[in-house]
């Protein structure tokens, strides 16, 4: 995927790690978007670690959640911002 990227027309990226129910790290993420409409991703499960990808998927709005063809548990795509706040707690 990444062969064909044109990263000056990205508008949204993302490379990041997914977490299982207990917590651990299993899965992975890449994806990105030229307009927030179309989405292109390469995934590993953090369930059953399959990997796939998909090409020019429409998402809708936030939060994303991509379901696995392999296992069918979905994973959501929050927004880190989301997270970092709801570790922090309320001020």
């Amino acid at each position: 995927m990444e062969k064909d990227v044109d990263y000056d027309r990205v508008e949204y990226a993302t490379n990041r790690k997914l977490e299982n129910d207990e917590g651990e790290e299993t899965g992975h993420i890449k994806m990105f978007s030229y307009d927030y409409e179309n989405f292109f991703f390469e995934l590993t499960c953090p369930y059953c670690q399959h990997e796939f990808e998909r090409h020019d998927v429409e998402l809708g709005s936030r939060p994303w959640w991509i379901e696995c063809p392999e296992c069918t548990r979905s994973t959501n795509v929050y927004r880190i911002k989301d997270k970092a706040e709801r570790e922090q707690g309320p001020d």
